[in-house]
């Protein structure tokens, strides 16, 4: 008897052992709260089901948090014993320590967030609302569960870049709804002239978002714990400024716009205007981006040059640094800079790329860094910048200097590779390349392993990619930022997908069969390099480098494109042209076939995504605008025969070519416009940076090869018929 009754409490522990694991399971596969939270343990006892939720109980002395479309439903507590979701402010030991940190039950039909600080019941509401989602999109119940949660990163900021172009107002409302269901609780805004400054009202661009406006941006952000900092490009990088003609005296030389005369009195009244502008348009942010990255260019005009051979030049770069960090510390901000310049004068900035170890020369710049870093800012942030998987064994060593030398540290990497022009680079972890996923994950990991708390996510505008191609890079920032090693990229790319487009939406190789299509498409109808190169894009000017000096820039100088532009077949040779491009007609005709996979993934996207399609056209129209490139070049090669009938058809295929361009091109500018505006105002000073995007007022910079050949296509056409 005593054996039967043994053998039934053993099975009763397996089928309890079973029914948990089984429980375990459906909440790892079945529900994907992103980012990951740090504990989940299953409880007994009953769930909760989608639309089960009906009243808020706040227990506590603090506000509604702002929620998202399903906890924004709730009603205020009624007598109802069931249905309840109670919010509650604890400063007990068992919760986390963290502001941002939550813990959060459920069970048997209620729901219970508590945390020391409304951020944390804003985030236990957020990840609440995706389990919820979850619950009703697979139509299953939320398990009974605690989830004990906080954040590895206490900074967590990405960037809006707003260089070459301006995206409509709502999209940065909705993209700030979007980044605090993420957990993201800072963006960077780069404003350049974006922002209408009122000190210096030369600087702002016509179409600029006012002062007033980004304060209410600002406020809204707020309230879902996300933080604006403003970034403004100071001593180097400020063509935006000394563009004008009006600024150019306080130009470092009186030919060239990138930087300021660190010397000169009036380029602080401008720089400090321009900061106290920054500031009355994001009240309250506690943080202040001044870059300060890439300073060359000084140390040459009568004002400074006695100075930097006294003291030398890092010691002119230094005296800007401190001037406009005091300034904004008087002013209530943290100042937040780039770190590159010490690291240049130390003569390890290039060798933190290196993947080979040097500790000689390690040795030798550390000695420098030491003296160095006795001059700079005291209470401002060290913005570690590096966008590949940040192993180099130097980058890591520069990184432990930081951290040991306890200077207040934030990293950045980047949401994608700054040359990217239609779809974001990536890589395949193992890839030889560092950027994308794999160099966001391992960059945050690093960077927490050594004890840094802050980071920024980049997105640069340099070829002014469209937002929506920033979003997978953005979310895998809140990823990893909030928990670094939650989870492997392939269960993040299976977690995104979820949350971001639903719960059927799924890809095979896309992403990366997207970035193959967009680099052939670079490179596809010019000669050498790709259509962005400096030398490929001068259609404009002659000159768009910051070195080049602005009288040669004006010069009326004809560029020959056809020194650029691919040749075009040759009727008294046939199969010479063919022979001369075969490695890139295989290419064409390998993304052709490519092309009709990503077509039709993307098209099963839009259908099986049950929001967010928006994403999926985007992409789509990127899409069939890249594959114009490779089409054209094999209905060329269609020409390029000595048969009259396979001439004639190739004929056809070419006029077809043309045809689509023209179709795909209108249906890219008609998406894009959607979101942002797609032209400059007519009374628009122009900057002609060196950056692609920045060559046009219109998005026609992208086609500036097509603008060139095309024409000559079709006048070919009517030489060969």
């Amino acid at each position: 008897m005593k054996k039967h009754f043994f053998l039934f409490l053993l099975f009763l522990i397996a089928l309890s052992c079973k029914q948990q694991s089984t429980v375990n399971n459906k909440l790892r596969d079945t529900f994907q709260i992103l980012p990951k939270p740090q504990k989940t343990e299953i409880l007994s006892g009953g769930g909760l089901n989608s639309g089960e939720l009906t009243k808020l109980k706040l227990s506590g002395d603090f506000e509604r948090p702002v929620m998202g479309e399903i906890l924004g439903l709730l009603t205020g507590e009624s007598n109802a014993k069931g249905g309840i979701l109670t919010l509650k402010i604890d400063n007990s030991e068992s919760i986390p320590k963290s502001k941002e940190g939550y813990i959060l039950t459920v069970k048997n039909g209620n729901a219970e967030i508590v945390a020391r600080g409304e951020a944390g019941l804003f985030y236990g509401c957020q990840t609440l609302e995706q389990l919820l989602e979850d619950s009703r999109d697979f139509d299953t119940s939320v398990p009974a569960c605690k989830i004990t949660d906080f954040p590895d990163f206490s900074y967590r900021s990405v960037h809006f870049d707003l260089k070459h172009h301006l995206d409509h107002m709502n999209v940065y409302y909705e993209s700030i709804d979007k980044l605090a269901k993420y957990k993201i609780n800072s963006v960077t805004f780069e404003f350049e002239d974006k922002l209408r400054y009122r000190r210096q009202p030369l600087v702002g661009a016509p179409q600029a978002i006012s002062i007033d406006e980004m304060a209410a941006l600002t406020k809204y952000a707020r309230k879902r714990n996300i933080e604006i900092t403003p970034l403004v490009q100071g001593l180097g990088h400020a063509s935006f400024i000394l563009k004008h003609p009006e600024y150019a005296k306080l130009r470092e030389v009186e030919s060239n716009n990138w930087a300021f005369c660190p010397m000169d009195d009036g380029t602080y009244k401008v720089l400090f205007d321009m900061y106290l502008d920054a500031i009355d348009a994001t009240p309250g942010s506690k943080y202040f981006h001044i870059g300060g990255d890439e300073i060359g260019n000084i140390g040459i005009c009568p004002r400074c040059k006695p100075f930097a051979d006294k003291t030398g030049m890092f010691e002119l770069n230094l005296y800007w640094f401190n001037k406009v960090c005091n300034f904004l510390i008087e002013h209530g901000r943290t100042p937040i800079f780039w770190d590159d310049m010490p690291f240049k004068n130390a003569g390890l900035w290039f060798a933190t790329r290196n993947k080979e170890d040097d500790p000689e020369l390690w040795k030798k710049g550390e000695k420098k860094l030491d003296e160095a870093i006795r001059d700079f800012p005291k209470k401002g942030v060290f913005m570690h910048w590096n966008y590949t998987t940040c192993r180099q064994p130097i980058n890591e060593r520069a990184i432990k200097w930081l951290a040991d030398n306890k200077i207040n540290t934030m990293v950045s990497t980047a949401v994608h590779s700054s040359w990217a022009s239609l779809f974001p680079f990536d890589q395949r972890t193992g890839e030889v390349s560092d950027h994308g996923l794999v160099a966001i994950k391992s960059c945050l990991e690093l960077a927490h392993d050594k004890g840094i708390t802050g980071m920024l996510s980049t997105a640069w505008d340099d070829r002014s990619p469209h937002m929506e191609t920033f979003w997978r890079g953005f979310i895998a920032s809140a990823e990893y930022s909030w928990n670094p090693e939650g989870r492997t990229l392939d269960e993040y790319q299976k977690a995104y997908m979820q949350r971001e487009f639903g719960p059927f939406a799924n890809y095979t190789d896309l992403y990366f069969q997207l970035r193959d299509a967009a680099h052939f498409w670079e490179t596809s109808l010019v000669k050498k390099g790709n259509r962005m190169d400096s030398e490929n894009t001068l259609f404009q000017l002659p000159g768009m480098a910051h070195w080049i000096k602005e009288s040669e820039r004006k010069k009326k100088k004809k560029i020959d494109y056809k020194k650029i532009i691919i040749d075009l077949p040759n009727s008294e040779n046939p199969g010479e042209w063919s022979a001369k491009y075969k490695t890139r007609l295989d290419e064409a005709a390998k993304q052709i076939e490519i092309y009709k996979s990503t077509s039709k993934q993307l098209i099963n996207l839009r259908q099986v995504s049950t929001h967010n399609r928006y994403h999926w056209r985007v992409f789509s129209a990127l899409n069939d605008f890249q594959i114009t490139a490779p089409k054209l070049l094999m209905a060329l090669k269609q020409c390029d025969v000595n048969n009259k009938n396979q001439h004639a058809d190739g004929f056809k295929a070419v006029k077809k070519a043309l045809v689509d361009f023209d179709s795909a091109w209108g249906n890219l500018k008609k998406v894009y416009y959607e979101t942002r505006f797609i032209s400059y105002p007519p009374n628009y000073f122009p900057d002609r940076y060196f950056h692609f995007a920045s060559q046009r007022e219109d998005l026609t910079w992208m086609i500036q090869v097509e603008e060139k050949l095309y024409p000559d296509i079709v006048k070919w056409l009517g030489e060969n018929k």
